[in-house]
């Protein structure tokens, strides 16, 4: 939105008409200039000449607003917001809108509106994922090192106009950058003189994942961000266009904040060989000339005829245009058709002006495009209007203006991330820069500095100093090269601990407790006998997949995709999706592996916690979908390690508000029996991945995905070579041949599963958790302490206790055999029993 400053308007200097005679009356709509001529590089100058003068009585007015709520806060926000708004508010709270209005108004848009802003938000959002930057450390050869810090900004103020105008484009571009370079809290503010809202700048700030939202505007506005009010936080930087008050109150408070830039008038500069429709020239002139009066519009054509050609359409179409009245000043006042000798003058000529849009139709677009030094955005090709920028394309719109672009650029993502510098000095790197730094101290006369560095030189290494730089040298050396090679986070993190369960009754993992009956066994060892296993597997496992299709539910015309394990699965999904900025999102207490596997893939990883029943909490669920906007949820059906299978309304109504992927991981599939494997045709975005580990074949680690083809052929693009072993292959091809078998074991570990919850609930101290697993949520007054207790009783449990506060003292019993469940209360009971 460009900026109403004052303009100084210049007479183009006097000099021989470069128009045809009969031409006069398209003439006065807008300049001809020629490069050949020899007044040119004056007249060009006089045309691009622009002054940015905020009135005296603007800028007197912003002193006297920004100081009165500076000093008054909320009272004098509410004041000058009746005053110039026309509304009649008492309580300053009432400035703020609730997130359920901000939700309202974007399930109140056609659907033809909706649309449109979610597909432009999503290009925007992909757009200005490609711009994150990231920490980075660097280890010298002597153990010091050095990197870069990044951070997003704490709070982000964003200004919106409001009014008639409406421009949800500008959320858009502005908060998602902000959203994207991970900004803690986002405040908008717009002004809704008479009260009057705009739904699809509502709509924007929901989708953009705006968190607050305050009813005002003006100079009063941004000063209450700059400085806070009760009422209104203060922010850390200011974005978002206006008019010449808010210009003025944004340049007041720099300093205080941070700003985006003080953008001039609109301009767009078309450079053409004359290879395309005089109409579309005319009209991506006007897109630009209807913003203002005092907006720039200009043609550079090697091509006379062409340049007639433009002007006839100009004078043809513009009694076309509601706003015909500004598009003519501003052609009149700004605008101009310059003949240039050829496009390498074009391309000069352009690097002179750094407009704010380029565009350049001509043949091999990206040849010129190179030889352009200064622009905000280039714009490559007949079918690249600039008017697609403006909105959809992806990249921002808030671009520098008044040659700007000579030395600045879009508004991205790293306009809200701050860099610091993280210098961290191995003993022997301070005896070397200790004394270059004491001889520049004490060449810039700062004895201080000198002797501060000097100190290093004369002290053992203190108490607490990093161990790696006191070891002998090969260890420190080593211990130097893991931490320069190996990521922080994955440092951090600690392998995935599967206790021994050597000589107990091993309830802790969810296994199946019954083996193979022998028959099967003996018919299973002659046909693994058979099995090639000095050749690599068919990696079409056709036949391995042709059974699981035929066998497991899998919908008429889906195929499948096998992983090592669903946790195999699961990483091939997290590594497809990982592009920059990219957010995997799960209820919170689940899976580990959802947040291991995003975390090493790149991605972020966002837990939205379980209600305290445990059940899926709708509200956050869909409000960190909407802030977010992940490329992946992970919904596990039912959950581990809760047991519990989400509402079905609730699961469409996450579909339905999923901007990428949904998996639903339903590994314990065999004892809850729903499914949503057979809703696969209606949910393009589903997927719905199984593994055969909790059926009775835990050692095979197979897993498989189902889900529409697109999908799956993406992601067999990461899956590794031969990922199934011929062996997994040949015995889990055997299982399904008997998946009766394995059924009936199904149904026996179900009702021992009920059996089990009933008697649970009769011993005392033991709060057992309804489930639809193979497992049960048991929690006590002391998890550990029982859990061990258990365990020297010869019963393995797993303690979850600290996996989540949700799940505080709990115990997850696997369910087993008979026998081994009865022990498994024996010992659970004793251990209860000796409590304190």
């Amino acid at each position: 939105m460009p900026w109403r400053g004052r303009y100084r308007r210049n007479r183009l200097p006097s000099g021989p008409p470069t128009h045809r005679p009969n031409e006069r009356s398209a003439v006065s709509v807008i300049n001809r200039l020629d490069s050949a001529d020899p007044g040119f590089s004056a007249a060009l100058a006089a045309l691009l000449a622009y002054e940015a003068q905020t009135d005296a009585s603007v800028s007197a007015a912003v002193e006297s607003i920004v100081n009165d709520v500076r000093q008054r806060g909320d009272a004098a926000l509410v004041e000058y917001t009746n005053r110039f708004d026309r509304l009649a508010i008492h309580d300053p709270a009432a400035l703020e809108l609730p997130r359920a209005e901000l939700a309202a108004a974007l399930d109140s848009l056609g659907k033809a509106e909706r649309s449109a802003l979610e597909a432009a938000a999503s290009r925007v959002r992909d757009y200005h994922e490609r711009q994150l930057s990231h920490s980075w450390e660097h280890v010298e050869p002597d153990g010091t090192r050095l990197g870069q810090r990044i951070t997003p900004l704490d709070r982000v103020g964003l200004y919106v106009p409001g009014g008639k105008a409406a421009y949800p484009s500008s959320v858009l571009m502005n908060a998602v950058p902000a959203r994207v370079a991970g900004v803690g809290e986002l405040v908008m503010v717009v002004p809704t003189p008479g009260g009057a809202r705009n739904p699809m700048v509502l709509a924007a700030a929901a989708i953009a994942g705006v968190d607050r939202v305050f009813t005002i505007g003006g100079a009063q506005a941004v000063a209450a961000l700059a400085f806070g009010t009760r009422t209104v936080p203060a922010v850390d930087k200011i974005v978002g266009p206006g008019n010449a008050y808010v210009a003025e109150a944004k340049r007041r408070v720099f300093g205080t904040v941070g700003i985006d830039m003080i953008a001039g008038p609109s301009e767009i500069l078309v450079l053409t060989d004359g290879s395309v429709s005089p109409d579309w020239v005319a009209m991506d002139l006007f897109s630009q000339a209807e913003h203002d009066e005092l907006a720039q519009a200009i043609l550079l054509c090697p091509d006379p005829d062409f340049i007639d050609r433009v002007q006839q359409a100009i004078v043809r179409l513009l009694p076309t245009m509601p706003r015909r009245a500004v598009i003519e000043r501003s052609l009149a006042d700004r605008g101009a058709l310059v003949r240039v000798r050829d496009m390498d003058e074009a391309c000069s000529i352009a690097s002179g002006i750094a407009a704010e849009h380029l565009e350049i139709i001509a043949a091999n677009p990206r040849r010129w495009a190179d030889q352009i030094r200064h622009a905000g955005a280039i714009f490559l090709g007949p079918y690249a209007s600039e008017s697609l920028g403006d909105y959809c394309a992806g990249p921002n719109h808030v671009l520098p203006t008044m040659r700007t672009a000579r030395f600045s650029s879009p508004l991205g993502v790293y306009d809200f991330q701050k860099r610091s510098s993280m210098i961290d000095i191995a003993r022997p790197a301070a005896e070397r820069l200790g004394r270059i730094a004491s001889v520049l101290a004490r060449g810039e006369g700062l004895e201080a500095h000198a002797r501060s560095a000097e100190l290093r030189l004369e002290t053992q290494a203190p108490a607490g100093a990093d161990s790696d730089k006191t070891l002998p040298p090969a260890e420190g050396d080593l211990n130097r090269l893991v931490s320069a090679l190996v990521r922080a986070d994955v440092r951090e993190m600690a392998s995935y601990h599967v206790p021994s369960s050597a000589g107990l009754i091993k309830l802790d993992a969810m296994e199946n407790p019954y083996p193979l009956p022998p028959e099967l066994k003996a018919q299973l060892g002659a046909r693994l006998a058979d099995a090639l296993i000095n050749r690599y597997p068919v990696p079409s496992y056709a036949g391995l997949k042709r059974a699981i299709t035929s066998q497991l539910g899998i919908p008429a015309g889906y195929e499948v995709l096998l992983g090592n394990g669903s946790d195999e699965l699961i990483t091939m999904i997290c590594v497809a999706t990982a592009r920059a900025g990219a957010v995997v999102l799960a209820p919170v207490p689940s899976f580990v592996m959802y947040e291991v596997s995003a975390k090493l893939a790149g991605s972020r990883f966002v837990g939205v916690p379980l209600r305290a029943d445990l059940s899926l909490d709708l509200p956050a669920m869909l409000a960190a979908i909407a802030r977010h906007r992940p490329a992946v949820i992970f919904l596990a059906y039912p959950n581990n390690p809760t047991g519990n299978c989400f509402d079905t309304a609730q699961i469409e109504a996450i579909l339905e508000a999923a901007p990428g992927l949904v998996v639903i991981d339903e590994a314990y599939q065999p004892f809850a029996l729903d499914s949503w494997m057979p809703r696969l045709p209606m949910h393009p975005k589903l997927l719905v991945m199984r593994t055969l580990s909790k059926l009775g074949l835990a050692g095979l680690r197979l897993g498989y995905l189902s889900g529409h083809a697109r999908w799956l052929t993406e992601l067999d693009k990461v899956r590794p070579p031969y990922n199934i072993g011929v062996l997994n292959e040949v015995a889990a091809e055997f299982a399904l041949e008997n998946l009766s078998v394995f059924d009936a074991q199904a149904a026996e570990i179900r009702a021992e599963r009920d059996r089990l919850l009933a008697e649970l609930g009769t011993v005392p101290g033991a709060q057992p958790v309804a489930t639809r697993a193979n497992f049960l949520l048991v929690r006590v007054a002391d998890s550990a302490r029982v859990q061990q207790q258990m365990r020297s009783l010869g019963v393995l449990v797993k303690d979850v206790g600290k996996m989540h506060p949700l799940l505080s003292n709990c115990l997850r019993v696997t369910v087993g055999a008979p026998d081994e469940n009865r022990a498994m209360l024996a010992a659970l009971t004793r251990a209860l029993r000796s409590q304190p």
